[in-house]
């Protein structure tokens, strides 16, 4: 994706068009995607097929899978978000109720090996600290704290880096410290700033770093889901499954964030969604959308 021109047609590539399969390279429900910079892969959680896909940068070419249905350590149920430990280059999963960190060794074959480091929550839903209601996105701040969006229990939670308990804020609501189905988060270490898709309300909010101050509230219709940011810019990117589409915001100052460029409407076409939920960018600036109801992953430059 070249920012320089917001009004520049993009181009598009996709993989795994083949409608709702099992197969390696096929998906049930993408939900969300990552990027992995040492290995140059793109993660991808496939949600009804209870696994993790791992593609190449690349092309979008598939490499291994991880995963099976369960609710032991190193079982997926449901998985949802995902991102990539900064670092370590862990792997983070939210699955229905818990969050799960990997680390990667050496893959072969069709199989890709990860290790169960730790694992937060359990096999049920709860609302205790360190409990989720169906987390989805998840990203990490530069220290390697780790902070979840806890979806159904209308609440962020922060988890430091070994898997303990940091705090948890917010409550079900329309006020500037509550959410209503927060949904996808992304950090913006130098601004200080994490920033929340909070779903229903349609509006991003925006808290201090260590998720101890509500900062600023932004408008966003169209039901925000996924989100993530530019490097070394102030640029974020914004997945909306009301409208079906993408929102790229600027956000210039504390009290400025204009969009710039918007894209996409409801349709199987490349370049169309069917509920667009987690987004990613490469080191190339290349823009990755999970395309959830049409089973296929999006690629954009």
């Amino acid at each position: 994706m070249h920012t320089s021109d917001p009004s520049k047609k993009r181009k598009t590539g996709q993989f795994a068009t083949t409608p709702c399969g099992q197969l390696d390279g096929e998906f049930t429900r993408p939900y969300g995607v990552a990027f992995d910079s040492k290995h140059k892969s793109i993660v991808v959680t496939d949600n009804y097929n209870h696994r993790l896909q791992f593609f190449s940068q690349q092309g979008g070419k598939f490499l291994s899978k991880f995963g099976s249905e369960g609710t032991g350590n190193g079982q997926l149920d449901n998985p949802k978000g995902v991102c990539i430990q900064p670092a370590t280059n862990n792997v983070i999963v939210t699955d229905d109720s818990r969050l799960q960190v990997f680390s990667v060794s050496t893959s072969s074959g069709s199989s890709s090996s990860l290790v169960n480091l730790f694992t937060v929550g359990s096999d049920e839903r709860g609302s205790e600290p360190s409990q989720f209601n169906v987390p989805r996105g998840i990203c990490c701040t530069a220290r390697g704290d780790i902070i979840v969006a806890d979806c159904d229990n209308n609440r962020m939670q922060m988890i430091d880096c070994k898997g303990r308990h940091v705090r948890a804020f917010g409550s079900l609501g329309n006020e500037n410290d509550q959410f209503h189905f927060p949904w996808g988060v992304c950090v913006q270490e130098d601004a200080n700033r994490m920033i929340i898709t909070d779903c229903y309300n349609q509006r991003l909010s925006v808290w201090s770093v260590d998720g101890c101050e509500p900062i600023l509230e932004v408008p966003v219709q169209g039901y925000p889901q996924g989100i993530c940011t530019y490097p070394r810019t102030h640029r974020i990117v914004v997945s909306c499954w009301g409208s079906n589409d993408i929102k790229v915001l600027d956000c210039k100052t504390k009290n400025e964030w204009d969009v710039i460029q918007q894209f996409g409407s409801k349709g199987e076409q490349p370049g169309q969604f069917v509920s667009p939920c987690g987004v990613c960018i490469d080191d190339r600036g290349v823009l990755i959308v999970a395309d959830r109801f049409n089973d296929r992953v999006q690629m954009f430059c």
